[in-house]
C-alpha cells in the first residue's frame, strides 16, 4: 500500500512537472509585446534674448527698406496690365516690363536673379501658395510677414472685353480704373503695414526661428 502511494506521488509530481515546463515553454516561445514607438519632432532651438535682438535690428531696417520701396511704387503708378484673362491674375511682370510690387521689392532689395527665374517659372504666381525654396527664404527675411507679402501682391484685373478691339479711349479708360484700384488697395496695405509694424516684426522672428540656416546666414552677416 505504501509502495503504491509512493509511486503515485512520483508520477503525479513528474506530471505536473512536465504541464509546467510546457507552459514556461510556451511563455517563453510567444514573441514579446514590443513597446509604442513614441516619434518626437526635433524642435528647433530657441533664439537666446540676444539673438532675437539682433534679428529684430535685421529685420527691422530690411522692413523700412522694403516698405519704403512698396510706397515708392504705390505712388508712382506703374503697374502691369492683365491682358491675359478677363478675371483677375497676378501678373509677375507683364509684356512691357512692368513688375508688380512683390518681385519690385524684390528687384530693389538686391534679389534680381531670383526675380528672373520666378518671371520664368510661373509669371502668374500666387506667394500665397510658396510653401518653401528661394521665395520663401526672402520672405522671412525681408521683416514681413507672409500675410503682409501676399497683402502687398495684389492680383491685376484684366479687360472686360479681352479678345475684342477695343476704342482707344474705352481701353484707357479700363487701364485708368485699374490703376486707381490698385492704388486704393495698397495705400490700406501701406496703412496697416504701419499699424503692425511692431506685432508683425515679432512674428517675423518667430517664423524666422524655425529655420535656424537662416538665422545663421543673417547673424553671420551682421557680424561681418
Amino acid at each position: 500500500m505504501f509502495r503504491r502511494f509512493c509511486r503515485l506521488t512520483i508520477a503525479l509530481s513528474l506530471s505536473l512537472g512536465a504541464i509546467a515546463s510546457t507552459a514556461d515553454a510556451r511563455g517563453f516561445a510567444r514573441a514579446p509585446v514590443p513597446a509604442p514607438i513614441t516619434i518626437v519632432e526635433a524642435q528647433p532651438p530657441a533664439l537666446s534674448d540676444a539673438q532675437r535682438a539682433t534679428l529684430k535690428k535685421i529685420l527691422a531696417a530690411r522692413r523700412a527698406k522694403n516698405v519704403k520701396t512698396f510706397r515708392d511704387y504705390a505712388r508712382r503708378g506703374v503697374y502691369p496690365r492683365n491682358y491675359i484673362t478677363n478675371g483677375a491674375l497676378n501678373v509677375w511682370i507683364d509684356g512691357d516690363g512692368r513688375m508688380c510690387a512683390a518681385a519690385t521689392m524684390m528687384w530693389k532689395s538686391g534679389a534680381k536673379a531670383l526675380v528672373r527665374q520666378v518671371a520664368k517659372d510661373d509669371n502668374f504666381i500666387r506667394l500665397a501658395d510658396v510653401t518653401g525654396g528661394p521665395l520663401l527664404d526672402w520672405i522671412l527675411m525681408s521683416g514681413l510677414t507672409h500675410a503682409e507679402v501676399v497683402a502687398i501682391q495684389v492680383p491685376m484685373v484684366g479687360m472686360p472685353e479681352r479678345g475684342i478691339e477695343l476704342p482707344v479711349e474705352n481701353l484707357e479708360d479700363w487701364r485708368i480704373a485699374a490703376d486707381a484700384r490698385l492704388r486704393a488697395v495698397y495705400e490700406v496695405t501701406l496703412g496697416d503695414l504701419t499699424k503692425r509694424r511692431a506685432a508683425s516684426l515679432d512674428a517675423a522672428i518667430d517664423a524666422l526661428a524655425a529655420r535656424p540656416d537662416l538665422v545663421h546666414r543673417l547673424l553671420a552677416q551682421k557680424a561681418a
